[in-house]
C-alpha cells in the first residue's frame, strides 16, 4: 500500500487538473508496480493522527511534489516530528511556483534554508533513487540549489493509455474550440481580448468556457462576459468526467495547464498562457503552443522588494481592502502586469499553424512516450515496495 498526499482539494476549489494528477498516479504505480491500494490524503493535512497506518505502507508518494514556501509544515503538513514517520517520503514530478515565473524569476530565486534542508531531508533517502521534476526550470532551480542528480520525468497527466505511441491528431478544421480561465483576476482584460479573437479568428465554430476549479468572484465575471459572446460553458470541477469531453475537440486555448495537457495527452493541438512558474515551466519544457501572459515591469530585486512588502501587510487590514475583488493582485500587477499583446500574437500564431497543419506539434508525442520510457517508468519501478 502506498500513502498518496494529493494535490485535489476536494474541500476547496476541486481543480479538476489536480484530480486528473491524483488518479493518474495510481494509475502509473498500479501499472508499473502491481500495487493497487492506496491510502489519498490531501497534503495540508496534519497526519499526526494517522502516523500508525500511514507507516503501515510502503511509502509515502508525493505526486506533483510543490515547491511553495513554507514547504513544511504549510504546504505539506506531514507530522510536527518528521522523525515519527518511518516510512520513505518519496516526491515525484516536482514542480516551482513564483511569480512571474518567467526566465529571470528561475535564475534568480533564492529557497530559504529550512526548504533547501526539507528537501535535502528527501533526497537523502536511501530508498529514494532520485529527484524528479516535471519541467525544465524546476530541474534548472533544484539544480543550481545543489541538488545535482535530477531527472524529468515529465507531468503525470501527459500520460494517456489510450494514445500512447500515437501521432497528433491535426484537425481537418477548427469546429469545437476549448478556452480555459485564469486563476488570478488581474487577466480578465486579456482574457475578454482572448475570446473577442476566438470569435474574429473562428466565427463558425462553437467555443466552449471550461472552468476547472469551483467558480471565483473573477470566474463568475468571466462567465458572464463568455456567455455575452455566446460561449458554451461547462462547469468542470471534481470529477474527470467533466473533461471527456475534450476529446471530441480541435484545439485547446487558455490559462490551465491541465486543461492544455489534457488535449496534448490526447495528441489534440493546444495554446498554453503561462500565469506563473508552473505554467511557464511547462511552456519552457515543451516549446510550442506557449505564450507567457506577463510583460514583467520591475527588475527580479526591485519585485523581490515589493513582494517582502506585501507579505508584512496585516491580513485584516490593508491587504484585505487590496484584495478585494477589484484590487486583486495589485503587487503582482506592479512587478508584472499582463501582456496585452499576447491574443494577437497567439492569433498569428494559430494562422501559421493551420497553414502547417500544426507541424510544430509533431515532436510532441515522440517527447511525451521516451520520457515515459526512459525516465518515468524506471523511476516508478524503483518505488519501494
Amino acid at each position: 500500500m502506498y500513502t498518496i498526499l494529493s494535490t485535489y482539494p476536494p474541500h476547496a476549489s476541486g481543480n479538476v487538473g489536480d484530480k486528473l494528477l491524483e488518479e493518474q498516479v495510481q494509475n502509473l504505480i498500479q501499472k508499473e508496480t502491481g500495487v493497487d491500494e492506496f491510502n489519498i490524503l490531501h497534503r495540508e493535512q496534519d497526519l499526526s493522527s494517522q502516523v500508525d497506518k500511514i507507516n503501515e505502507s510502503d511509502a509515502i508518494i508525493l505526486p506533483a511534489f510543490a515547491i511553495r514556501e513554507p514547504i513544511h509544515p504549510n504546504t505539506y503538513s506531514l507530522t510536527e516530528d518528521l522523525d515519527s514517520i518511518e516510512v520513505p517520503i518519496i516526491p515525484l514530478a516536482a514542480n516551482w511556483s513564483h511569480y512571474p515565473g518567467d526566465k529571470i524569476d528561475n535564475e534568480s530565486l533564492e529557497y530559504k534554508p529550512e526548504t533547501v534542508s526539507f528537501i535535502s531531508r528527501l533526497d537523502n533517502q536511501p530508498a529514494l533513487d532520485r529527484l524528479t521534476t516535471r519541467d525544465i526550470f524546476t530541474k534548472r532551480i533544484l539544480e543550481r540549489h545543489g541538488f545535482n542528480d535530477v531527472t524529468l520525468v515529465g507531468d503525470l497527466g501527459w500520460y494517456h493509455d489510450d494514445y500512447m505511441g500515437e501521432p497528433m491528431r491535426t484537425p481537418d478544421s477548427i469546429d469545437h474550440i476549448v478556452m480555459t480561465t485564469p486563476h488570478n483576476a488581474h487577466y480578465l482584460r486579456q482574457a475578454e481580448a482572448l475570446m473577442d479573437m476566438l470569435i474574429s479568428e473562428f466565427p463558425d465554430a462553437k467555443i466552449t468556457c471550461s472552468f476547472h476549479s469551483s467558480l471565483s468572484a473573477s470566474d463568475k465575471e468571466i462567465r458572464a462576459r463568455a456567455e455575452e459572446r455566446g460561449f458554451d460553458i461547462v462547469l468542470a470541477s471534481h470529477n474527470t468526467d467533466n473533461i471527456e469531453f475534450y476529446d471530441d475537440c480541435d484545439l485547446h486555448v487558455g490559462y490551465r495547464l491541465h486543461g492544455h495537457i489534457s488535449f496534448l495527452r490526447r495528441r489534440l493541438p493546444s495554446v498554453l498562457i503561462g500565469e506563473d512558474g508552473r505554467g511557464n515551466g511547462f511552456n519552457a519544457t515543451l516549446g510550442v503552443g506557449n505564450f507567457q501572459a506577463t510583460k514583467r515591469r520591475l527588475s527580479y530585486r526591485s519585485g523581490s522588494l515589493v513582494n517582502r512588502f506585501a507579505s508584512t501587510l496585516p491580513g485584516a487590514g490593508i491587504r484585505q481592502i487590496l484584495e478585494t475583488t477589484r484590487y486583486t493582485n495589485s503587487f503582482k500587477r506592479i512587478i508584472a502586469p499582463a501582456d496585452m499583446s499576447v491574443p494577437n500574437r497567439i492569433q498569428k500564431f494559430l494562422h501559421e499553424q493551420i497553414e502547417n497543419d500544426f507541424s510544430d506539434y509533431d515532436a510532441v508525442p515522440e517527447l511525451f512516450d521516451s520520457t515515459y520510457k526512459n525516465s518515468m517508468k524506471p523511476f516508478l519501478k524503483t518505488l519501494p515496495r
